[in-house]
């Protein structure tokens, strides 16, 4: 079974941070073998430390009363000791013995008091363990006292305290709060090193299947980010510059399809009445349909639009509808037209809103069933409704319904190329609009042409 199964997906964010907090554990493991290390090393080092500790903790226990010093008998000594035996003396400053505590064979061993150093250690080995013993000098309120200790075990587990207390010392305490500052800085850094992707990648989201000239921002750094930007959009613009040279082919081939089949329509027209007749003259009337939406998404693709281009939506609509009459009675079925505009224009193309509304209501006809009528609607100056009475489009559909060569109902005889409502959203997006539909199963389909601004003051 390949391994990849068990890898879990981050973003390069979080890889770079954990990354990160590895490299800091790393550095603390190897700060911690450093000072195992040296203190493993360094027997008499550790003796030291852990009679400084140790007399420290006896320090602990013992309290000014007046002017002499008393020993507190709750403060449990043994407690910070595993697997050793320990004995110790304390004494004033003058030498006097204020207390003495442990085994009665330890105590032997116990160093008096000296005045001429503050510290003195002295470790025996023996072939069952050790035994460390020396004093130290404790300053307590004021008052010098001395501490006289003796240590018997074996192994390294009564240095334990010590070493833990070096490494919090020595390891924790410098690296975690320098940590928290490497990894806050880092990721301030990181987050606004990674900005510009972030940028790209939301730019991209963007990108529609017909904003085939949409480059991504290039940004200022890092050069990496740059090279990826720059080669994105050289893959664009190869993808652009294949699209365009597509559908002109495309637009060429409806171009040069329009004059034979013309020409096979008027021979088809000679041949008698007939089934094979009519069967042809379905099927040519198909094809030069398809050529029709061809050239019309051609025409939408490279649409212009001046600035002073004015139209009108009701008059549009009332000429497409007189277009499309003989196709609609031909069929057994009306077309309807209900003009609720004030007859103010918009910033148009009237001929691209024509051929869209054109395909809309094509559309219309054909899924509408036989006895019904398509139902057009200025709702106002620039936004127009095409109703049917069909079958509807199903939820799935409803998703894919706009794009191009996408077909509504399966249950409809109508074998359309799925180009009709693409072309009209094209022309709709060329005046700043869009278009909308609503459907419910066996209530037919609303589509809503929502186009251009209106011309101030017309």
């Amino acid at each position: 079974m390949p391994l990849t199964i068990f890898k879990t997906k981050s973003n390069l964010f979080a890889q770079i941070i954990t990354r990160l907090l590895g490299g800091i554990i790393l550095f603390a493991l190897l700060q911690i073998s450093f000072v195992l290390y040296t203190y493993l090393n360094n027997i008499q080092d550790l003796g030291q430390s852990l009679l400084t500790r140790q007399s420290q903790e006896i320090a602990k226990s013992i309290h000014l009363k007046g002017e002499y010093l008393s020993h507190d008998k709750k403060h449990n000594i043994h407690e910070h000791i595993s697997d050793a035996r320990i004995a110790f003396a304390v004494y004033s400053k003058a030498g006097q013995e204020i207390m003495i505590h442990g085994p009665y064979d330890l105590r032997d061993s116990l160093m008096p008091p000296v005045t001429s150093v503050s510290a003195e250690t002295r470790r025996d080995e023996y072939s069952n363990g050790f035994r460390l013993k020396g004093i130290r000098k404790v300053i307590i309120d004021n008052h010098p006292i001395w501490v006289s200790i003796v240590i018997e075990g074996k192994g390294l587990r009564p240095f334990t305290p010590v070493l833990i207390t070096e490494i919090v010392e020595h390891v924790a305490l410098p690296i975690i709060p320098l940590s928290l500052f490497i990894l806050v800085f880092n990721i301030i850094v990181v987050r606004k090193t990674l900005l510009p992707v972030t940028n790209a990648i939301e730019q991209i989201d963007k990108i529609r299947p017909d904003d085939i000239g949409f480059r991504l921002d290039t940004p200022e750094s890092p050069v990496e980010v740059q090279k990826l930007v720059i080669a994105m959009n050289n893959a664009l613009e190869r993808i652009e510059s294949a699209v365009t040279s597509l559908r002109h082919f495309t637009a060429d081939t409806a171009h040069e399809l329009r004059t034979p089949l013309a020409i096979m329509r008027l021979e088809v027209d000679k041949l008698p009445e007939g089934e094979n007749k009519l069967k042809l003259i379905n099927d040519l009337e198909g094809m030069t349909r398809l050529v029709s939406q061809m050239l019309d998404m051609a025409y939408a693709n490279a649409l212009v639009i001046q600035n002073d281009s004015q139209a009108n939506l009701g008059d549009i609509a009332k000429d497409v509808i007189n277009q499309l009459t003989p196709l609609a009675v031909k069929s057994r079925k009306s077309i309807t037209l209900n003009d609720l505009s004030d007859g103010t224009p918009i910033y148009g193309h009237t001929e691209a809103l024509g051929r869209a509304l054109r395909n809309t209501i094509e559309n219309a006809i054909f899924y509408t069933p036989e006895g019904t009528s398509v139902e057009v609607t200025v709702i106002n100056d620039r936004k127009i409704s095409v109703r049917d009475h069909g079958t509807g489009i199903s939820e799935d559909q409803q998703k894919t319904i706009l794009n191009r060569f996408s077909r509504g109902s399966k249950k409809s005889t109508h074998q359309g190329a799925g180009l009709g409502l693409a072309i009209a959203l094209q022309i709709a997006k060329s005046h700043g609009g869009t278009v909308e539909f609503s459907s419910s199963p066996e209530q037919g389909c609303t589509v809503i042409l929502n186009l251009g601004k209106i011309v101030p003051n017309a």
